[in-house]
């Protein structure tokens, strides 16, 4: 009976996008316009250390795409606690 009557509240996800390079000189020369405060730039190198990173943290990919020839782009989210 007590099951029945507690509220689901829906969850808040948050997103996070991951923009990979190449190299250097391709993430400061490309990028004409101020990077969007919630895109990181991270380096091809780099990518293994941070997808362990954001699956500590609980972050999950979900779709992968690319807007130009010089990098790609990687989706991730996750639940946000409202309690917090």
């Amino acid at each position: 009976m007590k099951e029945n009557n507690k509220q689901h509240i829906p969850a808040t996800w948050g997103h996070k996008i991951l923009r990979i390079v190449k190299d250097d000189t391709l993430n400061t020369n490309t990028l004409t316009v101020r990077p969007k405060e919630k895109i990181n730039h991270i380096l091809i190198d780099d990518l293994q250390y941070e997808y362990e990173s954001l699956s500590l943290e609980g972050w999950r990919y979900q779709m992968g795409f690319s807007l130009d020839d010089d990098s790609f782009y990687l989706y991730y989210k996750k639940p946000i606690d409202k309690l917090k």
